[in-house]
């Protein structure tokens, strides 16, 4: 039913809660979050990257000008129509300021704990 999906591994299509879609370091990054119960030992979230292609097209036709232009994957647009279509619509939308707070605590989580996982490395050395 949504063979995209399927052939990158994207299962339980059910429990597929939201997704966002961002660009990210020249990738388009498509994260897709599923209803999990408290303590499942499945992933809550799988994240992707899509590599961009880029065209050289003509932009003014009298001066010969050429411009680089970067389109998104296939697969990554066939991926969010068929999300689009289990979640409904797409959240992200409307991204309010408690999404863009949680976001952020998650992201100085994330960095803290990498940063002490380094600073522990160095004092081994």
């Amino acid at each position: 039913m949504y063979p995209t999906l399927d052939s990158m591994g994207v299962t339980s299509f059910e429990d597929i809660e939201k997704f966002t879609l961002r660009f990210e370091n020249g990738f388009d990054v498509l994260k897709v979050y599923y209803r999990r119960e408290k303590g499942s030992l499945l992933p809550k979230s799988k994240k992707f990257k899509f590599g961009r292609s880029t065209k050289t097209v003509l932009t003014d036709g009298g001066q010969q000008t050429y411009q680089q232009v970067q389109e998104p994957s296939l697969v990554v647009l066939r991926a969010v129509d068929e999300l689009g279509q289990i979640v409904g619509k797409q959240q992200e939308d409307k991204l309010t300021k408690e999404d863009l707070i949680n976001e952020m605590e998650h992201l100085e989580k994330t960095v803290h704990n990498k940063l002490n996982e380094i600073k522990g490395k160095l004092s081994k050395l």
